[in-house]
C-alpha cells in the first residue's frame, strides 16, 4: 500500500571520511550538530536523516523532510543556508557550489519500510530517467511487488524527483537492505535474472546506483540530536 508522498530535500555534501561528524564530542561534531539544528529550527520540519555513501565515502547525503515543497525551497533564499555554507567551510566544504541539492515527492511502497534512516543496514539507490511517467509508474508498481518480497529487502520507497536530471524527468528510489552483499548476491540469482527486464521498461536507464548507510535520524517529537 502506498503512503502519501512527503516533499523531501535531499543534500549530497563531500565531507572527508576521516572527519568523525558523528562523534558530537569532536569539533567536527559540534559544527555537524549546529548545522543540524538549523534545518530542524526551519518551519514545517518533520525529519531529518542522514548518512554517509557505502562506496564513496567522502559524501555524506542529508534529507530532510518538511510540509511543503516551498518551505523548502525558502530556507535556500534565506540567510540561515547562508549560515549552513558557513558552518559547513569548517568541514572542509568550499562553497554552496560543492553541494547537491535536489527534491523529491517520496512514497513508501511497501508496510514499514526500514529504509532511509528507519533502521535499515544499507540502502540502496539509483535515479531512473523517465520519458514515460504513466509507463514508468506501472512498471514501478509491478516491480516493487517483486523486489518487497526477496529475502533481505526491508523496505520499498521512492518518488518522483523535482528537478530533472540530465535534461530528464527522473523518479528516484530507496530500497532497504541488510546489507550490501545480500543486495550484490540477489543480482545474480535466477530470480532476478527472470524478473530484470521489468526494470527495462518504460526508462531510459539509471544513474548514481549505490548504497547508502543512513543510520542517522532526527524527528520533531525527539529531544536531542
Amino acid at each position: 500500500m502506498t503512503r502519501s508522498a512527503v516533499p523531501t530535500q535531499m543534500i549530497i555534501i563531500p565531507i572527508k571520511d576521516d572527519l568523525h561528524i558523528d562523534d558530537p564530542t569532536s569539533k567536527e561534531g559540534h559544527i555537524w550538530a549546529q548545522v543540524l539544528e538549523i534545518l530542524q529550527k526551519w518551519g514545517g520540519f518533520h525529519r531529518l536523516y542522514w548518512g554517509r555513501h557505502n562506496e564513496e565515502q567522502g559524501q555524506v547525503h542529508l534529507h530532510i523532510v518538511r510540509e511543503s515543497l516551498h518551505q523548502h525551497y525558502a530556507l535556500l533564499a534565506s540567510p540561515d543556508w547562508q549560515q549552513i555554507i558557513t558552518q559547513l567551510a569548517g568541514l572542509g566544504v568550499s562553497s554552496a557550489l560543492a553541494l547537491t541539492v535536489r527534491h523529491a515527492m517520496i512514497s513508501e511502497f511497501s508496510s514499514n519500510p526500514k529504509s532511509l534512516g528507519n533502521g535499515a543496514p544499507v540502502t540502496g539507490t539509483a535515479i531512473y530517467l523517465t520519458p514515460d511517467p504513466e509507463g514508468w509508474e506501472k512498471t514501478w508498481a509491478l516491480w516493487t511487488s517483486i523486489v518487497s518480497t526477496v529475502p533481505g529487502c526491508i523496505g520499498v520507497t521512492g518518488g518522483w524527483m523535482v528537478e530533472p536530471v540530465e535534461g530528464n524527468l527522473s523518479y528516484i528510489v530507496y530500497v532497504g537492505w541488510e546489507s550490501v552483499e545480500v543486495h550484490d548476491s540477489y543480482h545474480h540469482t535466477r530470480h532476478f535474472r527472470e524478473r530484470a527486464i521489468v526494470l527495462r521498461e518504460h526508462n531510459a536507464g539509471y544513474r548514481e546506483y549505490g548504497h547508502v548507510v543512513f543510520n542517522h535520524s532526527r524527528s520533531r517529537r525527539e529531544g536531542n540530536l
